[in-house]
């Protein structure tokens, strides 16, 4: 059964501009130079993915009949063998707001904090690696980026309190990791999604759940970050799934899936080895939304991609501010496992890196 508790509302180039479809092998698609994701008018300029965050947003450029719709975020997940740890800010407008949540797989609690502050308080960057600061009434969130590595500091609720929850982590990234960014387009000119999933990040660090601390093993631990900028319309669905950790002997971090929005030049559908990307056709999702915990497939048509997710924990959310805000998520954690061929052809073996995924249907 689902469990029910506040979360956050997460939630070419215009081709003439994309350089990178010149040479023999290159998708036409790929952004390969620095490119505004927004026109001096506020339209849509940029259209397709990236190996990093080479679109640049400039929010003040958003048309002003979509600041209601304008969503900003930054959340990260990271995984443990025994529990996850999820960490979301979110400016939506007129309030912004923080929320912790620690996943204990053996007790199969979540426990969770959440800081709401209004919109002043969060003042987001225009890239993943900048420092983001967020200060509340009862508690504070700090991201800070120094090449190498991502720091992240959580102080929620007073000292020695029950509801007292804080987190210490250590994520390490690189401006030179690949990863892959995408430009997707809604049916009006100036709304837009862009997303930055940077999803193969070696934690270490401690959440503290009043008195329980919980560390995360070093060598065991991996991270993932979802960067997104927003001009939404008024619902949106999308699929998710981020997966991280060591598999034969390598460093991997998976992304699958997209926003039900024209992606045409090409989705976030990726994986990562060894701090290289190597980009992948549209996936195809396999899944029962009546029986969340049976195994999730996700392939391809080309056969690139032959994964399965083996659920453990049932995460999925329904949540409900009055008609017509409502956010529905269907999510699981579990270990993928299954093969992924490269760029060069040859197959990746896949066994039991751990990781999340979502369907989530949103009205707001």
């Amino acid at each position: 059964m689902p469990r029910r508790f506040f979360l956050a509302l997460v939630v070419a180039v215009s081709l003439t501009g994309c350089t990178a479809s010149d040479g023999p092998g290159r998708d036409p698609g790929e952004i390969t130079e620095q490119t505004p994701l927004l026109r001096a008018d506020g339209t849509v300029a940029a259209h397709g993915w990236a190996r990093g965050p080479l679109v640049q947003y400039d929010r003040s450029l958003v048309q002003e009949e979509h600041l209601g719709g304008l969503r900003e975020w930054e959340y990260y997940a990271v995984f443990a063998p025994d529990f996850a740890v999820g960490l979301t800010l979110a400016h939506i407008g007129l309030l912004s707001f923080a929320i912790l949540t620690l996943e204990d797989y053996a007790t199969e609690e979540i426990h969770s904090a959440i800081l709401v502050a209004d919109a002043s308080a969060l003042d987001f960057p225009f890239t993943p690696f900048e420092d983001t600061l967020f200060e509340a009434p009862v508690g504070t969130v700090a991201y800070r980026f120094e090449e190498g590595m991502r720091t992240i500091t959580v102080l929620t609720g007073e000292e020695g309190s029950e509801g007292r929850m804080e987190a210490h982590l250590r994520l390490a990234d690189s401006t030179s990791v690949e990863n892959v960014a995408v430009v997707h387009h809604f049916d009006e000119p100036g709304q837009f999604f862009y997303e930055n999933k940077r999803v193969s990040m070696p934690a270490t660090g401690s959440v503290q759940v009043g008195e329980s601390v919980y560390e995360l093993p070093q060598g065991e631990s991996f991270g993932v970050l979802d960067w997104g900028r927003g001009a939404w319309p008024g619902e949106v669905r999308w699929e998710w799934g981020h997966f991280a950790g060591m598999t034969d002997g390598h460093m991997v971090g998976i992304n699958l899936g997209t926003v039900f929005a024209d992606d045409s030049p090409g989705t976030a559908d990726a994986v990562i080895v060894d701090d290289v990307l190597h980009k992948l056709p549209r996936g195809q999702w396999d899944y029962d939304l009546e029986d969340v915990m049976a195994p999730w497939r996700f392939t391809s048509a080309d056969g690139r991609i032959d994964l399965t997710l083996t659920p453990d924990f049932d995460d999925s959310t329904t949540l409900s501010l009055g008609p017509p805000y409502t956010l529905t998520r269907w999510k699981v954690h579990g270990d993928l496992s299954g093969t992924v061929q490269l760029d060069d052809g040859s197959a990746l073996r896949v066994a039991g890196i751990r990781g999340a995924a979502e369907y989530v249907e949103i009205i707001w």
